[in-house]
């Protein structure tokens, strides 16, 4: 499967597969074959239908995954592997939680959150690594105050969180970490149900239904938005300053009206598209996707930023545009788009206004061909971005 991507474009492989074989028959690392579709119009057939698809194998199997696990039960919680009634329970229990104006009355803590880590940099002398003292905590710290972490133990929560995803880290300490974020959502649910306070777990215990979720419902929920809305925003944070740094005229923008971001986030969404290599889908019955037939049980896999970069959708769609708006799939489609979007929206608009607003001559002191862009990686970003500047402002 195609993955030279670097730094901002999807592998030019892509423009020619949309043209000439728009969902082609390919091995994927994970070592069986799926369909690998790239243009807009299929990508949203497939991911808008869940009569013909179904999500039970976990997004990422045709990379990573066991092929002899196809088809297994999903993990209690994990809605992202759950079809039909079953993920409609439990989508709708979150729903609620992540709606448009629940998610503003974080704003303020968002932006108290913002303000501090960039007050921060006043404090230290460059160069520093802005994922690792930007990029990864800001998410980290929103998915706590969400969750009801108490403050005492958000440090740890964070820490355990950024060495999950730090490959500088050995393996055996990344799982130790994991291990560790298991544990303390343990704790932390079960403190919910002694203790309920206001917040996501403790509205969903509380709630009146017929079907309450399980201990361990509520554990696979906690580990999933974890792993759904830390490292993604933290690598759209990230890449996401990188790319505006690399169109200067488009940061000034953003300096000049913030308000640009009510559109520019979707599009700096659609440019970076991090999420890579397909997302998987297995065909229930025989269904036609563009040209192909896809038979019952095979797989394909979606590829979002092929999709988001078709000309058939969007005219000069390989450039970015921050005043314009699009119906891009860099959240996915139908009824597994991103539950978390406007939480992922919210934090982009106040954290990349901010940052370019504050630090003068924010600049990356590290030259495109030595940065270590993530293209090893399930969620694309930079493992390090160093940054100098020449002063913080108020």
């Amino acid at each position: 499967m195609p993955q030279n991507r670097c730094p901002f474009d999807p592998d030019p492989i892509y423009a020619e597969l949309r043209g000439t074989d728009p969902v082609m028959r390919v091995s994927a690392p994970a070592g069986f074959d799926v369909w690998l579709v790239s243009g807009y119009e299929d990508a949203r057939r497939v991911l808008g239908d869940n009569t013909n698809f179904s999500s039970v194998d976990a997004s990422s199997s045709h990379l990573m995954g066991d092929p002899d696990a196809l088809g297994g039960t999903p993990p209690p919680g994990v809605l992202l592997r759950y079809d039909g009634d079953e993920h409609t329970r439990l989508r709708l229990r979150l729903a609620r939680e992540f709606m448009v104006k629940r998610v503003a009355r974080l704003e303020p803590f968002i932006r108290q959150l913002v303000a501090e880590h960039i007050d921060r940099l006043a404090t230290k002398q460059g160069p520093i690594d802005l994922y690792r003292e930007f990029g990864l905590p800001i998410p980290a710290l929103v998915i706590s105050e969400v969750l009801g972490v108490a403050e005492e133990d958000r440090e740890e929560f964070e820490k355990a969180t950024a060495a999950q995803v730090d490959l500088t880290l050995p393996l055996e300490v990344r799982q130790q970490a994991a291990a560790n974020s298991a544990g303390f959502f343990a704790k932390l649910v079960a403190s919910k149900y002694e203790q309920p306070d206001d917040d996501l777990l403790s509205r969903l215990i509380q709630e009146p239904t017929e079907q309450p979720l399980t201990f361990e419902e509520l554990m696979g929920l906690s580990l999933l938005l974890l792993a759904a809305g830390h490292d993604t925003t933290a690598n759209m944070i990230t890449l996401g300053t990188y790319a505006l740094l690399q169109n200067p005229e488009q940061a000034a923008m953003i300096v000049a009206d913030p308000s640009i971001m009510d559109t520019g986030v979707d599009e700096l969404i659609r440019y970076l598209s991090i999420v890579h290599n397909g997302v998987l889908r297995k065909a229930t019955t025989d269904v036609q996707v563009g040209n192909q037939l896809v038979r019952a049980g095979e797989h394909v896999a979606v590829v979002l930023e092929s999709a988001n970069r078709d000309p058939r959708f969007l005219d000069a769609a390989d450039s970015l545009d921050l005043a314009r708006s699009s119906a891009h799939v860099g959240f996915g489609y139908g009824p597994h788009q991103c539950l978390g979007q406007h939480l992922a929206r919210l934090e982009l608009k106040i954290a990349l206004p901010e940052l370019l607003r504050r630090v003068k001559g924010l600049r990356v002191v590290t030259d495109v061909e030595s940065m270590p862009f993530k293209n090893d990686m399930l969620v694309y970003g930079i493992h390090q971005l160093m940054i100098d500047w020449d002063e913080v402002v108020a």
